[in-house]
């Protein structure tokens, strides 16, 4: 027996595999963009709050504005993982792997 044996008989045992709720996309999608619209709505509080104003040089508004493209960009990931699951649905040669719900 060398030791690299005695370092495989030791290993731990593989880690349970993780909840759907952890690698299913639709629902972190959501979350993410949900997150997004929130740091929107506070940044938004904070200008009318302090008067700053939406400029993009202006403080909160530019963290106004980043969460308003984080929103749009979250609304185009949705916009492609949803016409990939469509088309992985009707069976497209050109569709990803692996998206069709499980």
């Amino acid at each position: 027996m060398t030791a690299h044996d005695s370092e495989r008989a030791s290993d731990p045992p593989p880690p349970p595999p993780l909840p759907a709720r952890f690698y299913e996309s639709p629902p972190v999608i959501l979350g993410g963009m949900l997150l997004w619209a929130v740091g929107a709505g506070v940044a938004a509080a904070v200008v009318m709050v302090t008067g700053s104003g939406f400029g993009p040089a202006d403080g909160a508004g530019a963290w106004f504005w980043t969460c308003i493209a984080g929103v749009g960009v979250g609304l185009f990931g949705a916009a492609v993982f949803s016409a990939q699951r469509a088309a992985a649905r009707r069976g497209d040669r050109s569709a990803q792997r692996g998206v069709e719900p499980r």
